[in-house]
C-alpha cells in the first residue's frame, strides 16, 4: 500500500509540474487552449529545459548532486511563477473539467476505467529486455555513485568516455535527480511512476485527437453552438453522440495497442516498455505532433502551434535519440504538403526550425561514430 501511495502522489506531482511548465507556453490569454495540451506541452518543455541544466555539469565531470541542487530550486521557482501568472486560468480549466464530468458521468467513468486498465497492465508487465535493464540500472548507478553516465550500468565499470547515444538523451538523468532527492528506488520510479505517467499522457493525446476529428471536425458552426475548446459544454443529443464516438475511438486505440504487439512496434513499446525513451517518442511525441498538425489545418487556431511543435521536437530528442530520425520524417510528411496546399510559405522557416534539432543531434552522433571528437568522463 505504501508503494501505491508513493506512485499515486508522484504521478500527481508530475502532472502538476508539467501543467506549470506548459502554461508558460500556451499563454495566459489563450482561452482556446485545452488543459490537456498544456500538460503535454509542459512535459516536453520540462525535458527541454532540463537538457540545458544537465549537459554542462555532465560534460565537465560534475556530480549528480550538483545537478540536483541546481534543478530543484529552478523547478520550485517555475511552479510559483506559473501559479501566480496562470492560477486563474487553471481554476477556470478545472471548473470546466468538473462541469464536463457532471454532464458526462458515464463517459468519464468509462475513460477512467480504460486508463486504469492500461495502468494495471503496464505496471504488472514483466519486462526482461536489455534496454529495460539499462534504464533502471543507469538511474540506480547514477544515484549510488553520485555521477552521471560515468559508470557502465551493466558491469559497474568506469567508462573513459561518454557514449553519444545516451549523452544528449538526458531523460534518465532526470529520473536520477528525482530518486536522489526523494529516496524513491529507481525501479519504482522508472517502471511504475514514469510508466503510469506516460500512459496517462498518451491517452490524453488520443482523447484530444479523437475530439478534434469527431467533434470539432464536424463543422465550426456546430462547435460554436455547442462546446468550445475550453471544455464549456452546451450539450445536445448530437453532442452526446459525438462524445460517445470519442470514447469508442479512444477504446479502439487501446484495443489496437493491446493486440498489435509484434516486434518493435509503437504498441509493443507502449504496453511493455512504457518508461523507455523509445516508447515516449514512438507514442507520445509522434502523436502530439500529429495533433498539432490537425489543429494547424484550422486557420482560426492561435495557440502558438509552431512554438509548441518546436518544443516537442527538441524535448523528444533529449528523451531518446530515436527522435532524431523519426520526428524530422514525420514533420516532412505532414507539414510540407500542408504548406504547399495552403501556399503558406511563411511557415517554411518554422518547419525548418522544428527539423533542425533532430538533424543537429544526428550529425553530432555521426561525427562521434566517425571519430572526429570524443567527450571523456574525466577532467582533461
Amino acid at each position: 500500500m505504501a508503494d501505491i501511495a508513493i506512485i499515486t502522489l508522484s504521478v500527481i506531482c508530475n502532472l502538476i509540474i508539467y501543467l506549470a511548465f506548459g502554461s508558460l507556453l500556451t499563454g495566459r490569454k489563450d482561452t482556446k487552449c485545452p488543459l490537456l495540451l498544456s500538460v503535454i506541452a509542459g512535459f516536453f518543455f520540462y525535458y527541454f529545459v532540463f537538457f540545458f541544466f544537465c549537459v554542462p555539469p555532465m560534460k565537465y565531470y560534475r556530480p549528480l548532486s550538483m545537478l540536483t541542487k541546481m534543478w530543484v530550486p529552478f523547478v520550485a521557482v517555475i511552479l510559483i511563477f506559473s501559479s501566480i501568472l496562470n492560477g486563474r486560468k487553471w481554476i477556470s480549466w478545472f471548473k470546466n473539467a468538473m462541469l464536463y464530468v457532471k454532464k458526462h458521468p458515464l463517459v468519464t467513468v468509462f475513460m477512467l476505467l480504460l486508463i486504469g486498465a492500461q495502468i494495471v497492465l503496464v505496471s504488472c508487465t514483466y519486462n526482461f529486455t536489455l534496454d529495460a535493464a539499462y534504464y533502471v540500472a543507469n538511474v540506480a548507478t547514477s544515484v549510488e555513485t553520485d555521477m552521471m553516465n560515468v559508470y557502465d550500468p551493466f558491469t559497474g565499470a568506469w567508462q573513459d568516455h561518454y557514449e553519444m547515444r545516451y549523452f544528449f538523451a538526458t531523460y534518465s538523468m532526470q529520473d536520477s535527480v528525482v530518486c536522489q532527492l526523494t529516496g524513491i528506488p529507481a525501479l519504482i520510479w522508472t517502471k511504475s511512476v514514469m510508466a503510469v505517467t506516460i500512459i496517462i499522457l498518451t491517452n490524453m493525446v488520443y482523447l484530444m485527437i479523437a475530439r478534434e476529428l469527431i467533434i470539432y471536425g464536424n463543422g465550426r458552426d456546430e462547435v460554436k453552438a455547442g462546446e468550445d475548446r475550453t471544455g464549456t459544454d452546451h450539450s445536445t443529443d448530437s453532442r452526446k453522440n459525438s462524445e460517445l464516438a470519442v470514447v469508442i475511438m479512444t477504446a479502439l486505440m487501446f484495443v489496437i495497442n493491446l493486440t498489435f504487439i509484434t516486434i518493435y512496434t509503437s504498441s509493443l513499446f507502449l504496453m511493455t516498455r512504457t518508461y523507455e525513451g523509445k516508447a515516449i517518442v514512438g507514442n507520445l511525441a509522434i502523436m502530439t505532433v500529429f495533433y498539432l498538425f490537425i489543429r494547424m489545418n484550422d486557420d482560426s487556431i492561435k495557440t502558438r502551434p509552431w512554438l509548441i511543435t518546436f518544443i516537442v521536437c527538441f524535448g523528444a530528442a533529449t528523451i531518446s535519440s530515436s527522435a532524431n530520425m523519426l520526428l524530422p520524417v514525420e514533420l516532412t510528411v505532414l507539414f510540407l504538403p500542408m504548406i504547399v496546399r495552403k501556399k503558406a510559405w511563411k511557415m517554411l522557416p518554422k518547419y525548418i526550425s522544428c527539423v533542425i534539432p533532430g538533424m543537429v543531434f544526428s550529425l553530432v552522433f555521426v561525427l562521434y561514430v566517425k571519430g572526429y571528437f570524443v567527450f571523456y568522463t574525466f577532467p582533461k
